[in-house]
C-alpha cells in the first residue's frame, strides 16, 4: 500500500511541481514510521523527464522503505534552466524539512537521487546547498541533505554534453556555476556515483572528475565505473528496457539489459545503510 499526491511549492516566480510517493504504515504494527526520502531528479537532457527514471524507480525505492518526491524541475523550454532549477530544488529540499511531521519524513535521512542531466542539478546543488540557503532566504539546517547518488551524471557542460552551445546557453543563461566539480567543498555530502565507460552521450570523465573533486576535498564517495553499458540505463534490467506488456522474448532493449550494472542499485542501498544509518 502507499499513498501517491502532488504538491507544488517555490517562490510565484519559479514554482516546481513534486509528485510524493509515501510508504503506507503496516496496520498490524500500530505505529507511525518516519520514513528516509529520495528527492528524485531523472535526466531527459533537459528537454523532458525520461520515463525509465521517474516511477520505476521510485517504487524500487518504495519497496526498500523509502519515500520518494519525484521533482519536475525547470527544463529549456523555459530558458534559462539556471539558476530557477536549483532555487527551485532548495525549496523542496526545505518543504520536507520543515514539514516533516506531516509527510511522516525522517529529516535527518534525506538524500539527493539524479539520473544524467538530473545528476548535473543534483550534484550542483549538493556543491552550493549552503549559497542557495542563503539565496532563498532559508535556514541552512532546513536545506541540507545527508546523502547524493548519481548515476552517469552530467557534472560539467564544459567535460561533452551539451555538444551544441544553443543548448548550453539554454541551460546556463548568464548563470556561471555549472562545473559541478569545480566547486565541491568539504560540506558536500556523501556520495555514491556510478556510469559506463561506454556512455555514448555523457563522456565517463564527468563522473571521475567529481569523484576526484571529493576526494581532494575530503568527502566520502563510493564510485563505480562498470566497463559495459550505454546511456540512461536505468536500472539496467527488463523493467526499465521494455514498456510495460513486452514479453521476455523482446528484443529491441536489449541494450539497456546489464545485468553486472544492476548491481549497482542494491550496492547503492547497502551504502546508503551504511551513511544513513
Amino acid at each position: 500500500m502507499m499513498k501517491i499526491f502532488k504538491l507544488t511549492v517555490g517562490q510565484p516566480d519559479f514554482p516546481v511541481t513534486v509528485t510524493v510517493y509515501q510508504p503506507a504504515a503496516i496496520a498490524d504494527f500500530n505505529q507511525s514510521p518516519r520514513w528516509p526520502l529520495v528527492i528524485l531528479l531523472p535526466g531527459g537532457g533537459y528537454r523532458f523527464y525520461i520515463d525509465r527514471e521517474k516511477e520505476v524507480v521510485a517504487l524500487q525505492y518504495l519497496a526498500a522503505g523509502y519515500a520518494v518526491a519525484i521533482v519536475a524541475y525547470r527544463l529549456v523550454d523555459q530558458p534559462p534552466v539556471y539558476p530557477a532549477a536549483l532555487y527551485q530544488l532548495t525549496h523542496v529540499v526545505a518543504e520536507f524539512h520543515q514539514h516533516a511531521t506531516t509527510y511522516a519524513i525522517d529529516a535527518h535521512r534525506i538524500l539527493l537521487v539524479g539520473f544524467s542531466a538530473g545528476g548535473h542539478l543534483a550534484a550542483l546543488y549538493a556543491d552550493l546547498w549552503p549559497q542557495l540557503a542563503q539565496t532563498c532566504r532559508l535556514p541552512s539546517a532546513d536545506c541540507a541533505v545527508q546523502a547524493l547518488v548519481l548515476a552517469y551524471p552530467v557534472i560539467g557542460l564544459r567535460l561533452g554534453w551539451p555538444p551544441d552551445l544553443m543548448t548550453r546557453q539554454a541551460i546556463s543563461g548568464t548563470w556561471d556555476l555549472t562545473e559541478a566539480d569545480q566547486l565541491v567543498t568539504s560540506q558536500n555530502p556523501p556520495t555514491f556515483i556510478w556510469t559506463t565507460a561506454t556512455d555514448e552521450l555523457v563522456p565517463p570523465q564527468n563522473a571521475q572528475a567529481y569523484v576526484q573533486a571529493l576526494q581532494h576535498a575530503g568527502v566520502p564517495v563510493a564510485a563505480h565505473l562498470y566497463p559495459h553499458g550505454p546511456h540512461a540505463l536505468s536500472l539496467a534490467r527488463f523493467i526499465t528496457a521494455f514498456p510495460a506488456g513486452a514479453t521476455q522474448e523482446a528484443t529491441f532493449g536489449d541494450r539497456y539489459v546489464e545485468p553486472a550494472v544492476a548491481t549497482w542499485f542494491a550496492t547503492q542501498l547497502a551504502w546508503l545503510h551504511r551513511v544513513l544509518g
